[in-house]
């Protein structure tokens, strides 16, 4: 009788042991796929491919950007100077000025992100166009993602500079 009890009491503790191990991995999965950030619908924008330059408002960072990247190939310091501006889709009327005006205020969250991923991108990464397109494209999902839309449309620079050290 005893040896009964004893293993009915080892099976319930394995049982308790393994439902929990599934509510946990369930709880992480959960966590890490099911609730990450999808970006808003597009059905109200154009697509951007198809936008002109007359249904973009530029929202112009007030002042250029300047930081360190990161260490190069050649082992040297580089620094980069840039200025730019952020393209918002203005064909959505009731959402655009929203958009803007919160970008505008909310300056310090654009260069942040834009100064972390300059921050982490060596020289070799931005010294020829297509490297500087794939930034561009980097601030651009980034900032939607931030900002939860999809009517952030394009960055522009304005000014690139390299400097050595």
């Amino acid at each position: 009788m005893e040896k009964n009890n004893t293993l009915m009491i080892v099976i319930i503790v394995l049982l308790v042991i393994l439902l929990g191990s599934v509510g946990a991995v369930s709880f992480y999965a959960f966590k890490v796929f099911g609730n990450a950030q999808e970006p808003p619908p597009a059905s109200a924008e154009a697509p951007p491919s198809k936008l002109s330059v007359e249904d973009i408002e530029k929202v112009n960072l007030s002042s250029p950007i300047s930081t360190n990247l990161k260490v190069g190939t050649d082992g040297m310091d580089h620094y980069v100077k840039i200025n730019l501006s952020i393209g918002v889709n203005k064909t959505d009327k009731k959402e655009s000025p929203k958009m803007i005006e919160m970008l505008g205020a909310n300056e310090m969250v654009t260069r942040d992100i834009v100064l972390n991923i300059l921050r982490s991108k060596a020289i070799e990464d931005l010294d020829k166009p297509e490297g500087q397109e794939l930034m561009k494209n980097a601030i651009r999902e980034a900032l939607q993602l931030e900002f939860e839309s999809t009517l952030i449309v394009q960055v522009y620079i304005s000014d690139l500079a390299f400097y050595f050290a």
